[in-house]
Formats: structure tokens, C-alpha cells, sequence
């Protein structure tokens, strides 16, 4: 297992470009098989979530060809099977996303159980009932077995909850089934997003993106195309709280501030200042952080929301922000039960906070947090946030157990020392 040593105190400066969106690529690649033409993908981050994506593809017989710049080349032509094999499915969990194809495709689709960060229950009901609404009998006896006689369309899926894979699975089921399929409670996430206009540039029918009510005309042909993934904006996030905390400076290039207007409005709650250039977003230096009342006068809150709310994914991130900021924050992340559970971790660097219970911390801030020795967590935004308060703290940190970060950041090390940072992996 890797383990990273960091040296505190460095303040971050210069210009950087977002990660490619990992969510974005990890739907997208599945979505392919539905493809009848080869699919060019620009802008492909190399992490190991893709790496576990793209060996499904091949394994289910698929050609993957790379080429130089980080673009693939995806042809579902000779694509046989609809089972998943079991150990590449536990390496990730958007192995799932396959589903939706596969039963396009084949009528059929197995999988045994699917990986990824260890959150508490991920309950997979939303996706499942939407699927059984598409025509699809389910047998969870042993891992999963869905059959259909053809799928069809439904134009009244309510998701029990704006699900993400539960939304992206049914969208990928739809594109090609018979009629109109409407979903409403949908998620709507930039990766979403994201997916959903990659397949319009196939020649899916969807309206309706960016909002929680999806329409889906299915089309029997889908096109090879062209496609670019965007920014990630959990990255760019994740950005902004290392040069704040370090005291740096920062110019984040083609941020897409429009997927970054709540993030930074929730942000603003800890007087952290950014300008937004164009599509850039820069980050200025000797930012003073403090966590400001609301308008009674009580201790604000941030709690983690469906899109457009502030994103779970980011609570962890905004926990290490609210210890270093001068007062008190609620902090709340209701989506997972063993998210927060990570503060351990950070209470051994001496952070002021107060795990009140699973979903709630209170930060007590400002914290000078002191480097120590931490395990990573089995979670990677977790595990990349102990990285942010390495930066800011005072002396050295060892995350140990730390292979996990390499999931969506595959060259953390490489990009944190470009702007200064004291860091290395062993």
C-alpha cells in the first residue's frame, strides 16, 4: 500500500487545469456499448476507476485503443457477453452502469456485487424499481439476473430519490427502448449532465437536462461521435480549499464557473473569496477564514443536498475548511452514515471539532493543525482530504494505507508539487 509524507506550511501558487470529471467518463464508457459506431473520447483521466471501467469493456469484448493526449477509442461491435465478471465488478462501483446497456443490448444482464468507497448502505432501490418499470424481472437471489422480453418505455418513473446511478442507469436503458420514458425526481449532476449530452451528440432523444425531469424518446441507432469530458468540478473545489487553507494563490483554468455558482455560494459561508475570469476562477492569497452567523445570528449550517445543492462528495473537503476557519459550523452529510467517521483522523492533527453523531459535526475553528501519522479511510474523498490538511498544518504528515486517492487522482503528487506543495509518495 502507498503512503504519501507531506510537509505543512507551503503555500500553493500558480496556474492549473481541472482533472477531467471522473464521474463523467465512468457512465460514459458503459453508454458505449449502446454506440453502433466507434466512440473517440477526449480528456480521459487516467485513474484507476477508469482503468477498472475499461477492463469491463474488453472483458465483455469490446476494443479499447488509446492514443496519444488521453484519448481512447471504444468499439462495442464485437461485444458478446452480459455478465459482468465478479472481480472487476468489485473494483468499482459504476460497474452498475453496465446494466442499463447490456439489457439494451442483450435482454439480459448479470452481476454479481459492485465495489467502491466503503459509505454505509448504498441502497440500489431507486435503480432497480426504475428498471422493473422498463419491463425488467429482477432475481437478486445470487448477485443480480435481469431478463426482459424488450425494454419499453415508461412515461411515469418516480425515483425514490434524485439517485445518481439510479438515475444514469435508466437513462442509459431508455436511449434505445421502445416509446417515451419519462423520469422524474432525476438526478441532474454535471456528470449527468454530461452523459446525457454525449448522448444527444449520438443521437439519443433527451430533453430536459440539467433538471430533475428527464424525457427520453428511444431511438433505435446510435452514432459514433467525438467527445471532450468536462471539468470536475469536485476537483476544482477541492482546489480552491487547498489554496485557501495553504494561503496560496491559484488561477484554475476552463473551471465552468456555472457548475461552480452553489459550491461557492456555500464556500462564501466561510469568507472565502474567489474571481470568476471568463470560464477561469481565480483564488487569491491571505484569505481570512471565519464561519459567518446566518441572518439571525445563529451558527449557519452546510448540509450535503442533491445537485443543485452542495455536493456529498465535497462535505468531507468543507469539514478540514471549517477547522481551520475562526468560529462554528454545522456540518451535516445525511446521504452517508460512515462518511464523518473520517474525523477521527483529523482530531489526531488536533482539528477542533465535534462529531456530534454520524451525520453531524460542529467545527470549533480556527484549528492549528499539527502533522501526525493517519491511516486513510476507505473513502476517497475522505482519504483526499486528510492530503488538504497535510498542506495546511504545521510540521509533517504521513497518510498511510493511501492507494485509494488514486482512484480519481491519479497524478495528485505530480500537480501539488507544479504549485509548491512538499509532497511524496512512498
Amino acid at each position: 500500500m502507498s503512503s504519501y509524507k507531506i510537509i505543512g506550511g507551503k503555500p500553493l501558487r500558480g496556474t492549473i487545469i481541472p482533472l477531467p470529471n471522473k464521474n463523467s467518463i465512468l457512465k460514459i464508457i458503459p453508454a458505449c456499448v449502446l454506440c453502433d459506431e466507434p466512440v473517440l473520447l477526449h480528456n480521459v483521466p487516467k485513474s484507476s476507476s477508469v482503468r477498472a471501467m475499461l477492463r469491463i469493456f474488453s472483458d465483455l469484448g469490446g476494443k479499447v485503443s488509446y492514443r496519444k493526449g488521453n484519448i481512447i477509442q471504444l468499439n462495442s461491435y464485437s461485444i458478446k457477453k452480459y455478465s459482468i465478471d465478479d472481480k472487476l465488478a468489485c473494483r468499482e462501483r459504476a460497474s452498475l452502469l453496465y446494466l442499463g446497456s447490456l439489457l439494451s443490448r442483450f435482454k439480459k444482464a448479470e452481476i454479481g456485487d459492485s465495489g467502491g468507497c466503503m459509505l454505509g448502505n448504498r441502497p440500489l432501490d431507486s435503480m432497480f424499481k426504475g428498471l422493473e418499470s422498463l419491463g425488467v424481472k429482477i432475481d437478486n437471489d445470487k448477485g443480480y439476473k435481469m431478463m426482459t422480453n424488450g425494454l419499453k418505455g415508461n412515461s411515469n418513473i418516480w425515483l425514490l430519490e434524485a439517485s445518481v446511478t439510479g438515475t444514469e442507469t435508466l437513462i442509459i436503458a431508455s436511449v434505445k427502448a421502445k416509446g417515451t420514458t419519462i423520469i422524474y425526481n432525476a438526478a441532474c449532476e454535471p456528470h449527468t449532465q454530461d452523459l446525457c449530452n454525449f448522448l444527444v451528440a449520438c443521437g439519443a432523444k433527451i430533453s430536459g437536462i440539467g433538471t430533475n425531469r428527464l424525457v427520453i424518446q428511444g431511438v433505435d441507432y446510435l452514432k459514433g461521435t467525438n467527445w471532450s469530458i468536462i471539468p470536475d468540478h469536485l476537483d476544482i473545489g477541492g482546489l480552491i480549499i487547498a489554496a485557501v487553507l495553504t494561503k496560496g494563490e491559484l488561477l484554475i483554468k476552463n473551471a465552468i464557473p456555472d457548475h461552480m455558482t452553489q459550491i461557492l455560494n456555500y464556500f462564501s459561508k466561510f469568507n472565502v473569496k474567489v474571481v470568476i475570469k471568463n470560464k477561469d476562477i481565480f483564488v487569491p492569497s491571505n484569505q481570512n477564514l471565519k464561519c459567518k452567523h446566518n441572518i439571525k445570528g445563529d451558527i449557519d449550517k452546510i448540509p450535503d443536498q442533491p445537485w443543485p445543492g452542495f455536493p456529498v462528495d465535497l462535505i468531507p473537503e468543507i469539514v478540514v475548511l471549517g477547522a481551520c476557519s475562526k468560529g462554528n459550523m454545522k456540518i451535516y452529510s445525511i446521504m452517508y452514515e460512515t462518511q464523518l467517521l473520517f474525523v477521527e483522523q483529523l482530531l489526531r492533527m488536533k482539528a477542533k471539532l465535534d462529531l456530534v453523531n454520524s451525520h453531524e459535526v460542529i467545527s470549533f475553528g480556527p484549528s492549528n493543525l499539527i502533522g501526525v501519522t493517519l491511516d486513510a479511510p476507505s473513502i476517497l474523498r475522505c482519504a483526499y482530504s486528510l492530503i488538504l490538511a497535510g498542506l495546511s498544518a504545521k510540521g509533517e504528515t504521513i497518510i498511510k494505507n493511501a492507494d485509494i486517492i488514486e482512484r480519481g487522482y491519479p497524478d495528485i503528487v505530480k500537480r501539488l508539487i507544479s504549485l509548491g506543495a512538499n509532497i511524496q509518495k512512498f
